[in-house]
């Protein structure tokens, strides 16, 4: 997911916005702890079947993680058959969100990707994505494991994004930004807020748009970098910038923190199509409003594991009040009706 950086900090937004996207210079150490970036060495790839104990510490160690064919290939097909439809009818160049005002000088298709498209609001449109990806095993043992620290989790967004043929890559960001904990955490605890799984429905390349990610990024300490308003912790050279090349049914798994996104495509005729999941803990508030989108008709018919993700169902925490609750009639189960 890019949440644009004119949202993230405490200068003015659309000013900041603009500096960023035509600064790209390195910054020495950007107080980065443990060994400088190096690309030396893979990132971590593990299977399906791979115990979640090792892709936790694969996450903790590297911010990353490709777990590959996490979806199957009837699942990826089953997918890819409902986004060609709803893709149809999407304007190219623009955020998956339809109220966010255009950037100014015209600057949407530079940033957001000319021939890129973005879809939200998966849960509604896509059987697929309610049943396979929503109410996915690998998926919630994963981040009960995660956010174990916290408590429950619930998804922030899901969008379809797919990059075409042309569009340039999107400026480096780290996707927990949009939410004050990074901001604020000290380093004695730092627990996943945020992750998000960018599960491939088409085979993503080096040449058409691999999702690109810098080394050791994710142990930048934020909350000592607060007085750079020009965003320029975020600024590396390409040389540091790994892509991570997936097959149809893997997914690479990103903590919060790590610096990403996604890379310039270079064909003439290769569509790289992503399903950004972003799931958060149950203390954050998700970026849509899945509980008032999806008809409860469709609700109903969800396993109680995927009514509590899009959030028909209370969620506990383990520090503070559980949240999303009805306190009078005792839980969201019996005011909802199912």
């Amino acid at each position: 997911m890019y949440t644009p950086v004119a949202l993230l900090c405490r200068t003015p937004a659309r000013s900041r916005l603009l500096r960023t996207k035509f600064m790209h210079a390195a910054i020495p150490s950007l107080s980065i702890s443990g060994p400088a970036v190096t690309t030396s060495r893979r990132f971590s790839r593990l299977s399906r079947t791979s115990s979640v104990t090792s892709i936790l510490k694969a996450v903790k160690d590297d911010g990353c993680v490709v777990i590959e064919s996490m979806f199957t290939p009837s699942q990826i097909s089953r997918l890819n058959k409902e986004m060609d439809a709803a893709l149809a009818n999407v304007s190219a160049g623009r955020p998956a969100n339809a109220n966010t005002p255009p950037l100014p000088g015209g600057i949407d298709p530079s940033v957001f990707g000319h021939n890129t498209k973005r879809l939200g609001n998966l849960p509604s449109s896509s059987a697929a994505f309610r049943e396979d990806v929503a109410d996915s095993e690998s998926l919630h043992d994963i981040c009960t494991g995660i956010f174990k620290e916290t408590g429950d989790y619930w998804l922030s967004t899901a969008q379809m994004i797919e990059i075409g043929p042309g569009s340039k890559a999107q400026p480096l960001h780290a996707d927990a930004s949009g939410w004050w904990p990074f901001w604020s955490m000290g380093g004695k605890w730092t627990p996943e807020f945020a992750v998000n799984f960018l599960i491939a429905t088409t085979d993503t390349t080096k040449a058409n748009g691999a999702t690109g990610v810098v080394r050791g990024s994710h142990r930048i300490k934020y909350h000592d970098v607060l007085d750079d308003a020009t965003l320029g912790f975020w600024q590396f050279p390409d040389e540091q910038v790994e892509q991570i090349e997936l097959k149809a049914g893997d997914c690479l798994l990103l903590g919060g923190r790590i610096v990403h996104r996604g890379e310039e495509n270079k064909t003439t005729d290769e569509f790289r199509r992503l399903l950004s999941c972003t799931v958060i803990s149950s203390t954050l508030t998700p970026e849509e409003a899945h509980p008032l989108l999806l008809e409860r008709e469709r609700a109903r018919e969800l396993s109680e594991r995927a009514k509590k993700f899009l959030g028909f169902r209370e969620l506990a925490t383990t520090i503070g009040p559980d949240v999303w609750q009805d306190h009078q009639q005792g839980g969201l189960k019996r005011a909802l009706g199912f």
